[in-house]
């Protein structure tokens, strides 16, 4: 009878599992290709959407901000590269203000010009429109906003240790006047190194004056000198957009940086890493590494044995 050597089966195995994966490969190759195909129309172009934003910064920088996303499998994607143009009133190549590309995350910002206020209606409105056209991929498609002038103020007041943060909100009028606007809601925030902290637990209101005077926390953390960013900010108004208004004041609680404290944290570079973690890391990789070199010396080994079982049975 004939035998099968262990070193024959072992091959035979190894191929079977490498055609397994070969297969799994392929087919999850082809999943994701299907996956990331976007519905198209009829004239093969894909269908594409644009969220438009409006943001004014400290009364002085104002800026459009779309969001364009794409159709793929009926879910929306954001849309890297498409072009999206910039108009004024009406989609026209008179009232073009300018051009951006999405970045990776779908996004496509352009900074307004100086000298807007010409262009308001008698209402002091603007309207602006973001417009993808006559591109390659997708299909032409615009959104437009209307937006009102607005004076948006922070003034930072300090009485008797006492600290707080006074907003005042106003909008102009028919008559290029002036006037206070209440009932919107105010969010107050410390800018911090990965995000905003809220230091009221919910948004203040505009009073009938268009003000809002909160109190500042006395414990907050500061830099070393004390100093931070208040922030506050108007999300998503239907009148007015976005405002946001910044100021660094120091009524932090100064931080004091203890170098020998501080020389192994985990926030620290590599080289100032915690001991701890390094043993760790550097125990893992070891175990894995020799768990690895393990199964190959023992499969150099069913391997010998293998031959030495063949060559004995020829002998005999």
């Amino acid at each position: 009878m004939k035998k099968i050597s262990i070193s024959r089966h072992l091959g035979r195995c190894g191929l079977f599992w490498a055609t397994a994966l070969l297969l799994a490969a392929t087919n999850a190759g082809a999943q994701t290709e299907s996956d990331s195909t976007a519905t198209s129309d009829e004239n093969g172009k894909a269908e594409v959407s644009i969220e438009l934003r409006y943001t004014e910064a400290n009364n002085k920088t104002k800026m459009l901000e779309t969001t364009v996303k794409t159709k793929v499998e009926d879910a929306w994607q954001a849309a890297k590269g498409v072009p999206v143009n910039f108009y004024r009133n009406e989609a026209a190549p008179g009232q073009l203000l300018g051009s951006s590309t999405s970045n990776d995350k779908g996004l496509a910002m352009l900074i307004l010009p100086e000298g807007e206020e010409k262009f308001a209606t008698p209402s002091f409105e603007y309207t602006y429109i973001a417009a993808i056209e006559n591109n390659e991929r997708f299909e032409d498609t615009e959104e437009q906003i209307t937006v009102a002038e607005s004076a948006f103020e922070m003034t930072l007041e300090e009485e008797d240790s006492v600290r707080q943060v006074r907003i005042s909100l106003k909008a102009m009028d028919e008559n290029g006047e002036e006037v206070p606007v209440g009932e919107v809601e105010v969010n107050l925030y410390v800018q911090r190194l990965f995000g905003l902290l809220p230091i009221t637990e919910d948004p203040e209101t505009t009073d009938e004056e268009g003000e809002i005077a909160a109190e500042f926390p006395a414990d907050i953390p500061g830099d070393t000198a004390g100093n931070l960013i208040i922030v506050a900010r108007v999300d998503d108004h239907e009148r007015f957009g976005n405002l946001e208004f910044r100021r660094k004041i120091n009524w932090g609680v100064p931080v004091v940086v203890d170098p020998a404290k501080n020389a192994r944290e985990l926030w620290s570079s590599r080289a100032n890493a915690p001991i701890y973690l390094i043993v760790i890391v550097n125990a893992m990789i070891i175990g894995i590494w020799g768990v690895i070199l393990y199964i190959v010396y023992q499969t150099f080994k069913i391997k010998k044995f293998g031959r030495s079982k063949v060559n004995l049975q020829d002998t005999k």
